[in-house]
């Protein structure tokens, strides 16, 4: 579809300026051949955040968009957003599904873009996202998968902060217990990976993006982008609103699964990694323990002998 600019859109709600309610990114050069990105957004009763989310595709100001909208049959305000926008998608659907995976997966039966990935119906992109994607994974750039920072935004309006996001290889990646850095709004994948790897698992719910990248990381190197891409709104809601701790639970339970046969020394050495990053914080409390008993501790003073 050709670029979109902010009086083609319905106006937005009263009060909403700035990206990406008032402001749109102006479109790219002409003189070159932009590839098809296809953007996927899953949505389930997220009214509250969906338009903006919406916004932020169309108005990347990118000429050769395919945007889907796969609603899980909200019952909430989310239809009537859709359908708000619907003139300016390419696919649009409001059914019962079986999860997010699911819904991600219909997008991407459909899909037919060069450049493939999904946005959640509480994040929104950032202006220029795509161009910048678009030239990362350009045909002939060697590039297949890329990796951005992200924002972190609160519903609560507390202050946003930077989340450096990037892919240090497979093995690092596989040890998630020393800092997991990729961010799902900010990374998107060439189609030749999609038909590499294949669909998103369906039966994950907390881990359905690191269960992706690591079957990405197996085949194709991710590039990463200096550059935050996108803006993850933290929530009541949201999956992660436990502080993370199912997203945690659910890692390690699997793990094993992602570090290969038994038999082979390098699954022992990634659960020996496991274990002693698990137990250092018992270690040291231990350690601190005793130091603090040596530091109070007063001798006992011998019995004088009777005789001498």
């Amino acid at each position: 579809m050709p670029a979109i600019t902010t009086t083609a859109l319905p106006k937005p709600p009263e009060g909403k300026t700035g990206w990406p309610w008032t402001e749109a990114t102006p479109p790219p050069a002409a003189h070159r051949e932009w590839p098809r990105i296809t953007v996927i957004t899953p949505s389930l009763n997220q009214d509250e955040f969906l338009e903006q989310t919406i916004r932020s595709v169309l108005l990347q100001g990118y000429p050769n968009l395919e945007y889907m909208v796969m609603d899980g049959g909200s019952r909430d305000g989310s239809l009537a957003v859709i359908q708000k926008y619907a003139p300016h998608l390419a696919n649009w659907d409001s059914r019962p599904d079986r999860g997010q995976g699911h819904a991600i997966n219909k997008g991407l039966r459909q899909s037919t873009g060069e450049i493939l990935c999904w946005l959640n119906s509480d994040d929104y992109y950032l202006p220029g996202t795509l161009q910048v994607v678009a030239e990362a994974l350009a045909a002939g750039t060697g590039a297949f998968a890329v990796a951005g920072h992200c924002k972190v935004v609160y519903a609560d309006g507390r202050p946003s902060h930077r989340s450096v996001g990037g892919f240090e290889g497979l093995q690092r990646l596989l040890q998630f217990w020393k800092g997991y850095h990729m961010h799902q709004p900010s990374i998107f994948w060439r189609r030749e990976v999609f038909e590499r790897v294949g669909y998103l698992d369906e039966e994950q719910y907390y881990i359905l993006d690191f269960d992706y990248w690591v079957r990405i990381a197996r085949h194709f190197e991710f590039r990463n982008i200096d550059r935050e891409l996108s803006c993850a709104t933290r929530h009541a809601d949201a999956k992660t609103s436990d502080d993370y701790v199912g997203y945690q639970r659910d890692l390690r339970s699997l793990a094993p699964r992602y570090w290969g046969p038994r038999t082979r020394p390098g699954y022992w050495r990634l659960r020996a990694s496991l274990l002693k990053h698990d137990c250092a914080p018992y270690v040291m409390y231990a350690y601190r323990a005793a130091s603090r008993r040596l530091k109070t501790f007063t001798p006992r003073p011998k019995p004088h002998s009777e005789f001498h």
